[in-house]
């Protein structure tokens, strides 16, 4: 399967915080080691992306959620993978 991996520059730093926000899971972990002083930052981020040409064309925007949610009950944390708040 075709892969293509991404380093996060400042001028796609905004794409890869939205990335890291739309999926709980990696939010939670950046989170966790931004706390334990062991997240240097988004400089250090590089994301990996395998499957067809069509979706890796898409570059980092294919992890985003196609429809998003708006209003304010998306600003509100949600629960992680266990069931438990952020």
């Amino acid at each position: 399967m075709p892969e293509k991996t991404f380093r996060c520059f400042p001028e796609d730093a905004a794409l890869f915080r939205q990335v890291i926000k739309a999926w709980p899971e990696l939010d939670a972990t950046v989170r966790g080691l931004q706390a334990q002083g062991m997240f240097p930052g988004l400089r250090a981020v590089q994301i990996t992306l395998q499957g067809d040409e069509k979706t890796l064309a898409k570059g980092l925007a294919a992890l985003l959620p196609e429809n998003p949610p708006s209003g304010p009950e998306s600003a509100a944390p949600g629960p992680d993978a266990q069931g438990r708040g952020v």
